[in-house]
């Protein structure tokens, strides 16, 4: 019976799933040793934060974490109190935050 059913069945049309492609960030080193985050995922979260209020750099650093920004630094070799350049914006690396 199920055979015979998947059989009556009419034939389902293709489709297409587009899913955007995934935006990386990548981490360099300044001339005068300040640590530059670039790509436009990170920039955004920056641009879009009043990091004048300690709920929104709260936000912000969540968000470097669950991109890998946090890491990334870390591995690069950023250390407590190195600045961290992203954007037009500069901040001050924090170790172990979270």
């Amino acid at each position: 019976m199920v055979a015979d059913a998947r059989a009556a069945e009419p034939e389902r049309e293709p489709f297409v799933v587009l899913r955007p492609v995934e935006e990386g960030f990548s981490v360099v080193r300044d001339d005068d040793g300040a640590w530059r985050v670039t790509g436009k995922s990170a920039e955004r979260v920056v641009a879009m934060a009043d990091l004048t209020n300690a709920e929104a750099v709260s936000y912000v650093q969540d968000r470097f974490r669950r991109m890998g920004v946090e890491r990334a630094l870390a591995r690069a070799g950023a250390r407590e109190g190195d600045t961290v350049r992203v954007g037009p914006v500069e901040l001050e690396y924090v170790e172990g935050i979270g």
